[in-house]
């Protein structure tokens, strides 16, 4: 069973759809969950479900209802074009580590704790859209272009306190959890960019201070 998940907000109606179109071959079920909506962007099926949700987890809403879901989780953004054989290449990389990694695009090695700037502070960075050569272990994972096996690992949302920060909850889960996060090797232009006029980033890459705190806490 292969489930993707992912949170939108209504001022992405249009990239949305098309990241919809980009995952929705791919897997078994997509659940797309619909933060501050008051109508569903498209029609509903078997496969593609909308929740409506308040808002209050932000991004980290893509975790939401994990509980009941077994198999293969993919975490998604809603700014984001996945190739068509994304689903495919992130299982067989998954299945060469037995299941036993969280996989990821994109992510962070960061300098030892406590870092002053959970953005900054670090060794290296990897860029889902860019080309990244081999594996590396990372500290903090992009959330937006993951997987993993519900047998080991589970981001419980109903402990996410601070929104608009999941990758941080991530890596705050994996630590807890004893699981490894995973960089996937993969060029330049395999996973596609749909340029939303606002991010998370905008908001919060001039004062990290939540998210470095957040860090240096566990």
């Amino acid at each position: 069973m292969v489930t993707a998940q992912l949170a939108t907000i209504p001022e992405r109606e249009e990239l949305v759809k098309r990241t919809i179109d980009s995952l929705y071959p791919q897997v078994d079920k997509l659940n797309v969950m619909l933060n501050g909506w008051d109508h569903k962007p498209m029609m509903e099926d078997d496969e593609l479900k909308f929740i409506h949700l308040n808002n209050s987890k932000g991004d980290a809403a893509k975790f939401h209802g994990l509980k009941k879901v077994k198999g293969y989780i993919f975490s998604c953004d809603d700014d984001l074009l996945y190739p068509r054989d994304y689903v495919r290449v992130m299982i067989n990389k998954l299945q060469e580590h037995d299941n036993q990694v969280i996989l990821t695009n994109h992510g962070r090695i960061m300098n030892p704790k406590p870092v002053s700037n959970s953005y900054t502070d670090r060794q290296a960075a990897f860029r889902c859209l860019g080309n990244v050569y081999e594996e590396h272990y990372l500290d903090i994972g992009g959330s937006g272009v993951m997987a993993w096996h519900s047998d080991y690992f589970f981001p419980d949302v109903d402990k996410v306190l601070i929104k608009n920060m999941a990758d941080i909850w991530i890596a705050k889960f994996a630590s807890e959890q004893g699981c490894k996060i995973l960089l996937n090797p993969h060029k330049e232009g395999w996973i596609k960019y749909l340029h939303p006029k606002w991010t998370i980033w905008d908001d919060h890459f001039p004062n990290p201070q939540e998210q470095t705190d957040l860090y240096n806490s566990f």
